[in-house]
């Protein structure tokens, strides 16, 4: 009997599925949004000390850096968003027979509203691919 321990990285490869790249993902989107709400939390929290302190916060996010981790956010929100729908219908509704359908579902809505919103949330690719 071989004892050795294969990696996770490995076993994933060795086994691939679709089902467990959704898992994967849904939980790294969900780990974003928690450690988001801190963040969320913790720039909130300078209106407290006044409008200025707030302000001159907020101006801080308003960066080339800041607008891809609002990127990133959204797409955070969107993955998370539906599969847990894909999960929800899954599990209720028994659709367990079409899992990797819905899975391809999720993946296109989400790369479509990704790729539809990209200029907007970053606005520095605008000027580079020419003003769209």
């Amino acid at each position: 009997m071989n004892s050795k321990k294969t990696g996770f990285i490995r076993e994933w490869y060795l086994n691939f599925n679709w089902g467990m790249t959704a898992f994967i993902f849904h939980r790294i989107s969900g780990l974003a949004l928690v450690l988001y709400i801190f963040l969320h939390i913790y720039t909130i929290g300078h209106s407290l000390a006044g409008g200025y302190e707030f302000d001159r916060m907020m101006q801080s996010y308003n960066t080339p850096f800041g607008h891809v981790l609002e990127y990133f956010l959204l797409l955070a929100v969107l993955w998370h968003l539906f599969n847990g729908l894909r999960i929800t219908i899954t599990d209720f509704l028994r659709f367990s027979h079409q899992q990797r359908q819905l899975i391809l579902w999720v993946f296109i809505i989400c790369g479509i509203i990704a790729v539809g919103s990209i200029f907007r949330f970053i606005p520095a690719l605008s000027s580079l691919f020419g003003g769209f």
